[in-house]
């Protein structure tokens, strides 16, 4: 029977150096995690800096992509040894679901557990930013594998000792770790949704008329985008992006009476401190941060 072998742990916990030790000289397929993950960030347009929701989203698609390739190593009838950081049973039962659906296949897991100053010293070597405290706070967050979770074998390495666990099996695990599953993909079903909607409402803004309103002279004009940008009118969609400050004004008036001016003039951090606005001012930004909603409707006076 084939077999999977899951090495889980934090980051510099010895996942890789325990797969070159153990497995470099089997017949097996290693497909470790942070390859997918780079994928992920690169097809996502990101290399450096990433956004949180974005960077969720890429560690669930690299995900989708590792799991893929792990059940079809094993279509082939490969031995597969898989490097994960795994801290969630719902991670786990996701897998193993459905590698349990796709092949017959034997499944290990072999926990990263090295004493504080193995860890250290692989900090140390491995040259990361973060600390050792900082890797000790990530780990806290560790739900321990558990045979329920569909495991025939767990075992924790410890500084090169490889001790096997023989926990009693916890069926409540599957039932939480599930739903929190459900959950999360319903989340995320609603947030595609949300995006969709916006992203609709945004594109639909270069060529429906709405509200501009001139902070400056208080002129306001039901237009299009394309009738606005010939009149004068500095607004999105033609000038800057809606919800972000810029001037918001007609072809009359100068940006100099504009809020974005004051901030960028302030001498101050060019940020937008409402106890700092006048009436006029605090209406202004409050309908840039609302748009573009804010613009379908005229407000009332």
């Amino acid at each position: 029977m084939q077999k999977v072998f899951f090495i889980i742990g934090a980051r510099a916990s010895g996942k890789t150096y325990y797969i070159n030790h153990h497995f470099a000289d089997k017949d097996v397929e290693i497909l470790d995690i942070y390859d997918y993950q780079q994928r992920a960030y690169d097809e996502a347009g990101f290399r450096k800096e990433i956004p949180i929701e974005t960077k969720f989203r890429c560690m669930k698609k690299a995900n989708e992509m590792h799991l893929h390739d792990i059940i079809e190593k094993l279509k082939q009838g490969k031995n597969v040894v898989a490097e994960q950081t795994f801290y969630k049973a719902k991670r786990r039962i996701a897998y193993i679901d459905e590698i349990r659906k796709a092949v017959d296949v034997e499944i290990e897991v072999y926990v990263m557990y090295p004493s504080d100053e193995q860890w250290k010293d692989n900090i140390q070597k491995t040259e990361l930013k973060s600390g050792f405290k900082a890797f000790k706070q990530e780990v806290s967050g560790l739900v321990f594998p558990n045979p329920a979770e569909g495991f025939d074998n767990i075992f924790t390495v410890t500084d090169g000792v490889i001790t096997r666990r023989t926990d009693p099996a916890d069926v409540s695990i599957l039932a939480e770790a599930r739903e929190e599953r459900e959950k999360e993909d319903e989340q995320i079903i609603k947030e595609d949704e949300a995006y969709r909607k916006r992203k609709a409402l945004l594109e639909s803004m270069n060529n429906r008329p709405f509200w501009h309103y001139c902070e400056v002279c208080e002129k306001k004009e039901y237009i299009t985008a394309q009738e606005a940008f010939h009149r004068g009118w500095d607004y999105p969609p033609q000038m800057g992006s809606f919800g972000l400050l810029s001037q918001r004004k007609c072809g009359e008036c100068g940006i100099a009476d504009t809020l974005w001016w004051k901030i960028q003039t302030s001498g101050k951090l060019p940020i937008v401190v409402e106890s700092e606005l006048t009436d006029t001012e605090l209406m202004t930004w409050k309908r840039i941060k609302g748009e573009p909603e804010s613009l379908l409707n005229e407000e009332a006076e």
